[in-house]
């Protein structure tokens, strides 16, 4: 791919945002965005529980030992207490922290099986093609999804150790938060797209041929998702939202590329049903079905 190339298909790959956030809030997917929240407060509640399961034993463990080393030092006698309560708040704080530096990473993972249902109504929205429920093929996708988003967290970690090892070469040591930025684009990018070639039933290494020969939309589609990581507050909730959109894009960016052009036909189809745009194979005529 040259250089002119890419950054063409990395614009398209940004570009195809447009359509994407046009469809995600309308009626047809809007109830989509439910699935980030109730991620959230399942993340958010469960790991409060586990926080203070966790760290209930080792509150009491502390009140107790700093109790019993004081002894009857009478102005010392809550100093127990008070490094317990201190211990109990920096704990969920540690934990609050986590939540909200790593969040964002578990959504890929955690919403997988939505993911692959939202890139298939979205093909079905601009191609018109349906895809019948089997329980078998949507297990086998779901597994799939689960697969490369952990493939690539794995890949994703070995090149952030990589460039965090060349950082203290002079010079590649200034690009290396770029490259890491850059790093992650492809990644996330390679998950969402998969989302949509994954029907085509390609195996890994196919993939990854298809994503390589195809990495400018590729980065372009994971550029955003990105970015979202970089928020320092919120960030597994507008990741949450987010993703819906780069799953959207990845789609609408994967139907362009096989067909080469969106006709305007399945452009209206992705806010309309299939009757309202004339795509419905049971309402053309034979000549055309």
């Amino acid at each position: 791919m040259g250089k002119r190339n890419f950054f063409t298909e990395f614009g398209r790959g940004v570009k195809a945002y447009g359509l994407a956030f046009k469809m995600l809030f309308t009626s047809r997917f809007a109830w989509f965005m439910i699935f980030p929240v109730l991620a959230w407060i399942l993340f958010f509640c469960l790991g409060g529980l586990l926080v203070g399961w966790l760290g209930n034993p080792v509150e009491e463990w502390i009140h107790e030992g700093i109790t019993n080393w004081v002894g009857n030092i009478a102005w010392l006698h809550n100093a127990g207490a008070v490094v317990a309560f201190i211990f109990r708040v920096l704990i969920r704080f540690a934990y609050f922290m986590l939540f909200l530096s790593v969040g964002g990473y578990l959504i890929l993972i955690v919403l997988s099986p939505i993911y692959s249902w939202l890139s298939e109504r979205t093909e079905t929205a601009l191609t018109g093609k349906e895809y019948p429920f089997r329980f078998g093929r949507f297990l086998r996708e779901m597994l799939r999804g689960i697969l490369i988003a952990i493939r690539n967290t794995f890949f994703q970690l070995l090149v952030t150790v990589i460039l965090m090892l060349m950082s203290f070469i002079p010079l590649i040591g200034l690009l290396t938060p770029f490259l890491l930025f850059l790093s992650s684009a492809y990644f996330y990018g390679f998950s969402f797209v998969d989302y949509t070639i994954e029907r085509r039933y390609l195996l890994v290494r196919e993939s990854v041929s298809y994503v390589n020969r195809n990495i400018g939309f590729v980065m372009g589609i994971g550029l955003p998702f990105a970015a979202a990581l970089l928020l320092p507050w919120g960030q597994f909730l507008v990741c949450g939202f987010v993703s819906l959109a780069s799953v959207m894009a990845a789609t609408v960016a994967v139907c362009e590329n096989d067909s080469k052009t969106l006709p305007s036909e399945q452009t209206c189809s992705a806010t309309k049903s299939a009757q309202e745009c004339g795509t419905d194979p049971k309402t053309l005529p034979p000549s055309q079905a």
